[in-house]
């Protein structure tokens, strides 16, 4: 009986309760579909590059299943199909005005499974085969340089031995099968926006692109998912390869924002040992 009276308190003052409208908020009408091209590369067959030619969007998302990557948000990407088939491209707008999400899809016929033979380079990086390969900061002076330019590391040199514990034990490995990354952090990464501690994070497995003659002065460039890091959590997803050889890797990319935004200053160069 009090369950009864209970509910009939709670259904009259809902009834009483009649949600007023505010008729002078008017919303703008909802964003048109976003307008892309999904163009195969003549050079390679199994990558497609797509380009977002909407303006005025307030932000992008890709959906790029069975691609690498499978997601992105920026307006041009180059996405890798290591197999056979047809694929859907979905492109999410939202507008600057807030009033929605509009999406647009292609599809895209890869004829070929991805070449397997691996370049001098890839095995350099992965080792090829199923197996991976490791890289781990150098505990040598001059690990992360830190500057305003892509020449210029005027801001910080860390000395020898200079990072912290738990910097030193991530290794970040890269598997020629699948393009696979991970970075195996042993469960804590280092947070420059809180202070530079050490956290709890888990950051998962994704993949990786390996591109050549892309990056600044032709040079290659490791392309890692928007929400992947190698190295320090404030480092770009994109990184120009400076030197790479069996026991080094030499990397050079932007300092980001917290949401993964490339600041308009700043630059890292990070420098990596075969694990």
């Amino acid at each position: 009986m009090k369950n009864i009276f209970l509910l009939l308190i709670s259904l009259s003052f809902l009834i009483a309760c009649d949600p007023q409208r505010d008729e002078s908020i008017q919303l703008g009408p909802s964003p048109a579909p976003p307008q892309f091209t999904a163009r195969i590369l003549e050079t390679d067959s199994n990558r497609v590059v797509v380009t977002s030619q909407s303006d005025g969007n307030f932000q992008l998302l890709w959906d790029l299943p069975g691609g690498i990557p499978k997601t992105s948000s920026k307006a041009t990407d180059t996405i890798l199909y290591t197999d056979i088939g047809e694929y859907t491209i979905t492109l999410y707008a939202s507008s600057a005005d807030g009033n929605g999400t509009s999406s647009a899809s292609q599809k895209v016929q890869i004829l070929r499974d991805a070449p397997l033979e691996c370049s001098e380079k890839l095995e350099l990086l992965t080792n090829c085969g199923s197996l991976s390969k490791g890289w781990t900061f150098s505990h040598a002076a001059g690990a992360v340089k830190v500057g305003p330019a892509y020449e210029d590391f005027s801001w910080y040199t860390s000395p020898e031995d200079g990072l912290q514990d738990a910097q030193y034990d991530d290794v970040y490995y890269f598997t020629f099968l699948h393009f696979v990354f991970q970075n195996d952090n042993n469960g804590q990464s280092v947070n420059p926006w809180n202070g530079y501690a050490a956290e709890d994070y888990d950051p998962g497995i994704s993949e990786f692109l390996y591109l050549e003659g892309t990056g600044t002065d032709g040079r290659d460039q490791i392309i890692i998912p928007d929400d992947q890091f190698m190295g320090t959590w404030d480092t770009d997803n994109v990184m120009d390869v400076m030197s790479l050889t069996a026991d080094e890797l030499v990397v050079r990319a932007r300092l980001c924002a917290q949401d993964g935004t490339p600041a308009a200053q700043g630059w890292f160069e990070l420098t990596f040992v075969a694990y």
